[in-house]
């Protein structure tokens, strides 16, 4: 009882300091993203069809869902997803990361930029590349492959399992790679050769010693990308959808978009718990892993000193590998979507073909960008999502890391959670809640619905840059602020930001991109006055307008490049550090 009475005294006086709009924004950023979670679970017990926090909690949706003929198939699907989309990026990123960090590979600078870039080429925007490569009907290496075997149909298809894994694979590859690149970094060269030096071989080190040492890294960036394996949406909807191939998230987005029938907020609300809380579990065992990383520890005062490994003529290997990653992550469906939007319908290169080929789909694009409010809401989206999530985290990380405030670690711990939840599910609790308060806060249907789901969506990322930023400033420096008479808001404006802006800068522009290029929760909050450029490609994908969609992909692609230019431009030192 005393304890009880200590915390809520200490708790008082932390907040009746001046700092009290840092502490603020902090809890609240955490509240909404706690209030969140929770809202997907109550969601789930509600009674009825309709979003209400005051209708009565029963079980009935969880027993629609569980006893559904097809459910043990779904829940097999999307394990299946997860795990081959986890394997695919093994595949990709464990040769990658050695191979640029350890090794004497020719052009890794250009390498690691294109690692950099793959923001370049949106996820849903890849797929649609491979469709119009692979589809069994128009798909270019199917009608090539139909001139040598005599098939009316195919023989290729990439609505399967195999390829929405492969895909995933692929789009999550460069997350992975930069996840392993630092811990082969600061591997010191002498453990490898000390095995080598007692008669072991390459391979032998490599298994034995290097793959040791950057354990903790790889089980983290595995845990990761299977959670985002399991819950991503948009390439298991392009790709399963039209078969009937479903995954947990494709099965919500159904329940909230309906052929037929009424909407089903419960249904969906069961599916995101199915995939919330395995995924929370998963995330408690993803930050124990990091937690744990500092047993293996290899750099340290005593002589450290990394050596790259020489290829030889393997090097020729190594770049074929290299290249053949960056063919199939980018250029092949890039230039399929450009293909696409030359000419006036989808259909094999010929020279008869190229004298039919105009900018006449660019001109829709821009048409349809400009009508409406497709500009507008993209705009707004990118600018308030990339703001808020800045503010948020960095009133998070000065509660975490300056602050006295009981909790704080907790609130650390709070901020990760938007790891766990599925973009689809968040954007599922969002919906619910505006819907139920839509007398009292009109945002259903709205920008700012967007603006909140991915606000909260990224504020891991953000949170973690500004307080690795912030870790950097030493105590001593805002102390002698204060001494002088500043408070800690004069602190934190006049010395802190100046300080850590290229971080705050950094987090901003790399939010407001993940914002502008993300589409599944767009979709699932879509509504006639909230259409942004990533929904609107969708749109018209659906309604098979095939050539206007690859045009308006193609400026979507060329205007994430200038983007991520102006990124290179502004942060030099940050990527250089990363480029070797």
């Amino acid at each position: 009882m005393f304890i009880g009475r200590k915390l809520i005294s200490r708790c008082i006086l932390e907040l009746r300091k001046p700092e009290l709009p840092l502490y603020a924004i902090g809890l609240i950023g955490g509240g909404v993203i706690i209030c969140l979670a929770v809202v997907i679970v109550r969601a789930s017990f509600q009674a009825g069809l309709i979003p209400d926090f005051t209708a009565p909690l029963v079980l009935n949706h969880y027993y629609d869902v569980l006893l559904k003929p097809y459910f043990a198939e779904v829940a097999l699907n999307t394990l299946a997803v997860g795990l081959g989309t986890t394997a695919v990026a093994c595949f990709f990123a464990v040769p990658a990361a050695w191979l640029l960090i350890r090794t004497d590979l020719p052009l890794k600078r250009l390498f690691f930029l294109l690692m950099f870039l793959h923001l370049v080429m949106p996820a849903f925007l890849r797929v649609m590349g491979y469709i119009m490569l692979l589809s069994p009907g128009i798909g270019l290496v199917n009608e090539v492959l139909r001139l040598f075997i005599p098939v009316e149909w195919g023989p290729l298809s990439p609505y399967n399992l195999t390829t929405i894994a492969f895909l995933q694979g692929l789009t999550l590859t460069p997350l992975l790679f930069m996840m392993l690149a630092g811990a082969l970094r600061l591997m010191d060269a002498t453990y490898e050769e000390a095995a080598s030096s007692c008669g072991a071989g390459r391979f032998e080190v490599s298994r034995r010693i290097t793959l040791s040492f950057i354990r903790p890294a790889l089980a983290a960036g595995v845990i990761y990308i299977f959670m985002l394996g399991v819950s991503l949406f948009e390439t298991a909807a392009l790709l399963g959808m039209p078969k009937a191939i479903h995954i947990f998230p494709t099965l919500m987005y159904l329940s909230l978009n309906p052929d037929v029938g009424v909407i089903n907020f419960g249904i969906a609300a069961v599916y995101g718990v199915l995939l919330l809380i395995p995924l929370l579990i998963v995330l408690y065992f993803y930050q124990k892993v990091l937690r744990a990383s500092y047993r293996y520890t290899a750099v340290t005062g005593k002589g450290y000193r990394p050596k790259m490994v020489s290829l030889g003529q393997l090097k020729w290997v190594g770049l074929s590998f290299m290249g053949v990653f960056f063919l199939l992550n980018f250029l092949l469906p890039f230039l399929a979507m450009l293909w696409a939007s030359l000419v006036p319908y989808f259909q094999m290169p010929s020279l008869e073909v190229l004298q039919q080929l105009s900018l006449s789909a660019y001109k829709s694009g821009i048409g349809i960008i400009l009508q409406g409010k497709v500009l507008t809401n993209t705009l707004q989206l990118v600018l308030l999502a990339g703001l808020f999530s800045v503010i948020v985290s960095l009133a998070i990380s000065w509660i975490v890391i300056r602050s006295r405030l009981p909790g704080r670690y907790a609130l650390d711990s709070v901020s990760m959670v938007p790891l766990a939840v599925p973009s689809a599910a968040l954007a599922l609790a969002i919906a619910y809640i505006s819907l139920s308060l839509a007398g009292t806060i009109p945002i259903y249907g709205t920008v700012m619905a967007l603006v909140i789901a991915n606000t909260v969506s990224y504020i891991p990322f953000a949170t973690r840059t500004i307080t690795g930023a912030f870790i950097q400033i030493h105590r001593e420096l805002e102390e002698a602020v204060q001494i002088s008479g500043g408070s800690v808001l004069v602190t934190i404006r006049r010395v802190v930001v100046p300080v850590i802006f290229p971080a705050l800068l950094f987090s901003f522009i790399w939010t407001a991109l993940l914002a502008y290029r993300e589409v599944t929760m767009a979709l699932f909050l879509i509504s006639p006055d909230n259409v942004v450029l990533a929904s609107k490609i969708w749109t018209l994908w659906e309604q098979s307008d095939i050539v206007t969609a690859a045009a308006i992909g193609v400026m979507m692609v060329v205007a994430i490049g200038t983007l991520l230019f102006i990124l290179l431009s502004l942060f030099p030192q940050f990527f250089r550090e990363r480029m070797l």
